[in-house]
């Protein structure tokens, strides 16, 4: 609790000063300070010292005190002054309940998603016990290895609130913070203290990516937290009346720094992101400004690859995509004509949503134009300059196709194998979750222009009915004024068109099913696995290790090893399926040598093993079930029981 009440302390007094600082608003602050955290546990991940945050933390709340204490009493009385000001505004105080009301609906949460116990849960575990990044051969998700760590910080930084117990609802807590601190801009804008508006805000922010996608409520998505940070970056490129140039350009320079940190295809999200830039200060801009916003991505993206590159870290998805571009060991999927037809008939003839709306029940080519319809009443009722308003309109029409066509390729090619997308039933899910940086980062996007700009709109609205005696009237006037209007407008469209059953499932409608998804799990660990864990459990978790585990050749058990690595973590698990009756030593040897392991366990066999490993045995014959120390120098491997 000492640890979580630092932390945020130091947190919310980052906060205050970079608003007081920069003179903007808190709401805008919080993604802005959140990046900078971010960055500064990756840059801490890679010495193991994770930790020092807590420390980094008291050293800002002392530095903070001492900063307060011995200032000039005018500048102790103004900072207070503004700082009143700040966290009293509506804004702020729908901000912290959302993030506390999420953080806490979501406490109980396990991680159930395949994605998430694949890599996304496997890998922060890791994180939170090695108090960093594993070292070389050692990642606890080896098909996945150089998926950046970007959104995994903040989820070890809600960890570590509990430093003491893994506790997965923390990490659901800090995803959800993660996500939604870059939605808190569009409160910016909120105005009065009706209690129904401030509330309905708050809710349409949670509920707003329903509307396009759903893998976010109940699992680790990243192509989410993409969406969150695209859509917010294309906002801050044209949001620049009034601002600083420190702000503008470092906000601008943070938000790329980490989206290209949050999944590997970050980078093509980032290089839109530039293209917008660039051509929105096509002329009049200093070269070395638009240089140093560009060069931010390239060297942290550029950083994480180096790293991956020194500790072998490697994806299958990676390693595909370089075979196909640099060999001709795969070809265009022969299926390409079947990939085709699921796609077409996904994007224009199903919904993205799983389950029915209020109202409306998008497909993916209807939610496409709905943007390009957007814009252009945007561009008409000019809430955008005119030069503006073509610059979004074409590029939101463009990078939608570009991306749509790159999801379509990557399908006929790196995902040429997965047959579910041959049906369209199986290719939306794909276009639903890949396709959200486009549909939920577009659309919020919009939702920022119009938080900012759509109140011209009421203003005009309210003058035409001012003369209204009528009661009624009246007071429908107050409600839609330049006020509320923007805001109950938001809250109007999103309340008729996202998924409520899936946003209350994710907040709240989850625990009903905890029980059962926690039984199916521990189902999922076999008699064989359990004594596998129990064994390796010698290992500890302060310090990372790679295991080979032999196993029968009997069935395929790809899924249950994916149980057993998220149970295993931080100790890295490889498997080999090895017929015991037909192997020989020296193929033995250069198999466990070519897994790079540095304890051996090999599962029950009726096998003979004696005639396989006892000639590298130390003290005695080998047994199964058993945990054996490598000794390699290259020429011999010795094997020495650990227990």
């Amino acid at each position: 609790m000492f640890l979580a009440t630092v932390n945020i302390i130091a947190f919310l007094i980052c906060l205050l000063m970079l608003s007081y600082f920069w003179k903007e608003s808190l709401v805008e602050m919080f993604p802005v300070l959140t990046c900078m955290l971010s960055l500064t546990l990756y840059i801490l991940a890679f010495f193991r010292r994770m930790d020092l945050i807590d420390g980094i933390g008291m050293l800002m709340i002392t530095a903070f005190v001492i900063w307060l204490i011995g200032g000039k009493r005018e500048r102790r009385k103004l900072f207070a002054r503004e700082c009143l000001q700040k966290i009293t505004q509506p804004s702020f105080v729908t901000a912290v309940l959302l993030l506390f009301a999420v953080g806490l609906c979501t406490s109980q949460k396990i991680v159930t998603w395949w994605d998430d116990i694949n890599f996304w849960a496997t890998d922060v575990k890791s994180l939170y016990y090695l108090n960093g990044f594993a070292g070389k051969y050692e990642n606890v998700a080896p098909e996945f290895g150089d998926y950046p760590p970007g959104g995994q910080m903040i989820k070890w930084w809600f960890l570590h609130f509990d430093p003491h117990t893994f506790r997965e609802g923390l990490a659901f807590a800090g995803y959800y913070f993660m996500n939604l601190v870059f939605m808190l801009p569009l409160l910016k804008k909120i105005r009065g203290k009706n209690i129904f508006v401030l509330f309905g805000m708050a809710a349409s922010l949670w509920f707003l990516p329903g509307i396009a996608e759903v893998y976010g409520y109940d699992g680790f998505c990243a192509d989410l937290t993409m969406a969150c940070i695209y859509g917010g970056f294309l906002f801050a490129v044209i949001d620049r009346e009034g601002k600083r140039e420190s702000f503008y350009y470092g906000r601008l320079m943070l938000y790329l720094s980490v989206l290209v940190l949050v999944k590997s295809v970050g980078f093509i999200w980032a290089f839109f992101g530039l293209v917008f830039f660039i051509l929105f200060h096509r002329q009049g801009e200093k070269k070395s400004r638009l240089a140093a916003v560009c060069a931010a991505p390239v060297i942290t993206g550029g950083s994480w690859m180096l790293f991956c590159l020194l500790m072998r870290r490697v994806t299958k998805t990676t390693t595909t995509a370089v075979r196909y571009m640099t060999t001709d060991e795969y070809g265009i999927s022969g299926y390409t004509g079947d990939f085709a037809k699921a796609f077409l008939k996904a994007f224009a003839g199903l919904p993205l949503h799983k389950s029915q709306t209020p109202v409306l029940d998008l497909t993916p080519l209807g939610f496409y134009l709905c943007i390009c319809l957007i814009v252009i009443f945007f561009y008409h009722r000019n809430l955008m300059p005119k030069k503006q308003g073509r610059l979004v309109l074409w590029f939101g029409i463009i990078s939608g196709a570009l991306f749509y066509g790159i999801i379509f390729i990557a399908h006929i090619t790196i995902f040429a194998t997965e047959t579910q997308y041959l049906e369209a039933s199986g290719m939306i899910s794909s276009i639903e979750r890949y396709g959200a940086p486009f549909t939920v980062g577009t659309l919020l996007f919009l939702m920022f222009i119009w938080m900012e700009c759509g109140g011209a709109l009421f203003v005009k609205r309210g003058e035409e009915t001012a003369s209204l005696s009528f009661t009624g009237l009246r007071r429908i006037k107050r409600i839609f004024s330049e006020q509320y209007g923007p805001c109950l407008c938001l809250i109007l469209f999103v309340a008729l068109t996202t998924q409520w059953r899936a946003g209350y499932h994710g907040l709240i409608g989850y625990r009903s099913e905890t029980e059962g998804q926690s039984a199916q799990r521990a189902d999922m660990i076999d008699e064989d696995a359990a004594l596998f864990l129990e064994t390796i459990d010698a290992l500890g978790t302060e310090h990372g290790a790679r295991v080979c585990y032999v196993q029968r050749d009997d069935e395929p058990r790809w899924v249950r090893n994916s149980y057993v690595n998220l149970e295993a973590s931080p100790v890295s698990v490889v498997y080999k399926s090895v017929n015991l009756d037909d192997a020989v030593t020296d193929w033995m040897v250069q198999e466990i040598r070519s897994l790079h392991a540095e304890y051996l366990y090999v599962e029950h066999t009726d096998a003979d093993i004696g005639k396989v490993f006892n000639n590298m045995t130390v003290g005695g014959a080998f047994s199964c079930e058993a945990l054996y120390r490598i000794e390699d120098d290259g020429m011999q491997m010795r094997l020495v029981q650990v227990r």
